[in-house]
């Protein structure tokens, strides 16, 4: 006797499939990634380039003041996709096309596929294969390798570098937003730039309190005049690499009572106390780049380029990247 349930679901299954080919009739074979509060990003085959695609599904009012914004069902907050679109580099995610439906408000954001998943991903696996070590406190080398981890920052400062040259400030630069390869030390790429802004003439300074708390500068948190500028996300890159190191937020314990925008200490001995290493030795790149860029005065806090990294001049990355 037929399941009616199995029933109601091909159908389904049926209807979305027209959905999706009524937006973009060059993909096929959807699988789903992920479901959030903007909408649903699948997995496609692209039949015209030939290649895995990765297909954002969103509701953008085309007729609208802004036809490139789409808004979160959670909290409303727009975003909009017209600036990542401008934007080609090795390690910033590219936007290969956007296809929107003729009959609905649903657009097909169409952009490279990345099949290693995120840096958050990788972190989490890299705990999770560390924790028999992560008992025995005394034991060394509680993150990632340090080659690896300055492979990384070496291409987000490339990524970044060239993006804040083009006056964009990212504005929500955290693990979930940075997409890698399955390689053993992954090629990565930038996206998430939904929040992402411009600095203009007439506009020198950004005021909008916007992104993820624990990856916010502290002149984003608390905007004075004249506000921020491309700084604040080299802030975040430096958080992102402590936690690459360490494999955990780098702040001490947060009370549930403490302010919900104010940042606690960053646990700075971490990167004294000799157990960022196998040999149990202190780690001198991380020493000396992350207080660097962790440096809240904005009148002299480096911009994420790739020349302030140290030994940069004589350290040769795994990739090479143009751009």
């Amino acid at each position: 006797m037929p399941n009616p349930q199995c029933e109601v679901d091909a159908d389904q299954a049926r209807r979305l499939r027209t959905v999706l080919r009524d937006l973009d009739p060059d993909c096929t074979n959807f699988h789903i990634i992920e479901t959030n509060s903007y909408g649903t990003i699948y997995r496609a085959h692209h039949q015209t380039v030939k290649m895995i695609v990765a297909v954002k599904v969103v509701r953008c009012d085309r007729h609208g003041p802004f036809p490139n914004t789409y808004t979160s069902d959670r909290d409303g907050q727009p975003k909009d996709f017209s600036i990542l679109q401008s934007i080609v580099h090795p390690n910033v995610l590219e936007i290969l096309n956007v296809y929107r439906s003729s009959t609905s408000p649903m657009t097909n954001i169409i952009s490279e596929y990345m099949g290693g998943g995120t840096l958050l991903d990788y972190i989490r696996n890299e705990y999770q294969l560390q924790l028999p070590k992560r008992i025995d406190l005394s034991h060394p080398g509680l993150g990632i390798e340090e080659l690896t981890a300055r492979d990384i920052m070496y291409q987000l400062c490339q990524g970044m570098g060239y993006v804040h040259r083009l006056g964009v400030v990212h504005r929500n630069l955290k693990p979930e937003n940075i997409l890698l390869t399955g390689d053993k030390i992954p090629f990565i790429k930038i996206g998430g730039f939904g929040l992402a802004a411009r600095i203009t003439q007439d506009r020198g300074k950004l005021t909008a309190v916007t992104g993820s708390l624990d990856y916010m500068a502290p002149e984003v948190l608390h905007p004075a005049e004249p506000g921020y500028d491309q700084r604040a996300d080299s802030w975040s890159a430096g958080i992102i690499f402590f936690e690459l190191l360490i494999l955990e937020k780098p702040y001490v314990y947060r009370p549930r009572a403490f302010p919900e925008l104010v940042l606690p200490a960053l646990r700075w001995e971490t990167l004294r106390d000799g157990r960022l290493s196998d040999d149990g030795a202190s780690s001198p790149f991380g020493v000396l780049f992350i207080p660097s860029i962790l440096f809240s005065d904005t009148t002299s806090s480096n911009v994420c380029y790739v020349e302030p990294l140290p030994d940069a001049t004589r350290w040769a990355p795994h990739w090479s990247i143009g751009g």
